[in-house]
């Protein structure tokens, strides 16, 4: 049986799930159906119609688009308390990203219809909703307005602290990532090309800023890493 408080525990303040009430989110859940997804299978796929949505339960989900350049777009990764899809389901218009399981992927897929049924019959529902779009909105204006306007090594840093606080665990006396990502992958993520991020990671890992090994970051020198993304407040602490 899902336990929906430790789910809720794990859920960040962007997410559907943080902005219920423990009783409404029991309602909307009590209709959903598990799925199980291996890794790199596709929950959803950008341009899909927006029908349901998928509380995970665990596991790792990537969220990324294609642009129109072809160059794909990292926005996100997902895990445990956190919902994919939701915004597409309280709109029913088509997906803006694609969700693929970057590994093994347990969830609850939620409805459009269920969604919309207690919208219309539960007004503290529709305000919770609400909530939780301003929140989204508020954080994804603060992504544009400060990550993406920062120098390459900045971002990189930047972006590798987000995943830090995220996903990460501690080691030793440093803090490792908990998930390993390609490259690739973590230039979509901040905006690089590839080889951009391959040049600066082995230039921090000479420095002795951080430590790769088989695809992990073990950051080393997370004061340093700090300064070169110009971070100063509590936003990244993991």
């Amino acid at each position: 049986m899902t336990d929906f408080q430790d789910l809720r525990s794990r859920a960040g303040p962007e997410s559907l799930l943080h902005a219920l009430s423990p009783e409404q989110a029991e309602n909307l859940l009590s209709a959903a159906r598990k799925e199980t997804f291996r890794k790199g299978e596709v929950l959803f796929t950008q341009g899909d119609r927006g029908d349901s949505a998928a509380l995970l339960v665990s596991g790792l989900v990537k969220v990324s688009a294609v642009a129109a350049t072809g160059r794909e777009i990292v926005f996100a990764y997902l895990s445990g308390g956190e919902m994919v899809g939701d915004l597409a389901v309280l709109d029913g218009a088509a997906r803006t990203a694609s969700a693929t399981a970057a590994e093994r992927v347990e969830c609850l897929m939620i409805h459009r219809s269920d969604i919309q049924r207690m919208i219309a019959s539960d007004p503290e529902f529709a305000s919770a909703v609400i909530r939780f779009l301003c929140t989204r909105l508020r954080s994804t204006n603060a992504l544009l307005e400060s990550d993406r306007s920062y120098e390459q090594a900045a971002r990189l840093a930047r972006g590798l602290l987000r995943l830090l606080k995220e996903h990460g665990y501690r080691a030793a006396e440093a803090g490792q990532l908990g998930i390993a990502i390609s490259q690739n992958d973590l230039g979509a993520f901040v905006s690089m090309a590839r080889e951009n991020v391959s040049r600066q990671i082995s230039d921090w890992n000479r420095a002795g800023i951080i430590d790769v090994e088989k695809g992990r970051i073990t950051v080393i020198d997370r004061e340093a890493l700090e300064e070169i993304g110009d971070v100063w407040e509590d936003d990244y602490d993991a």
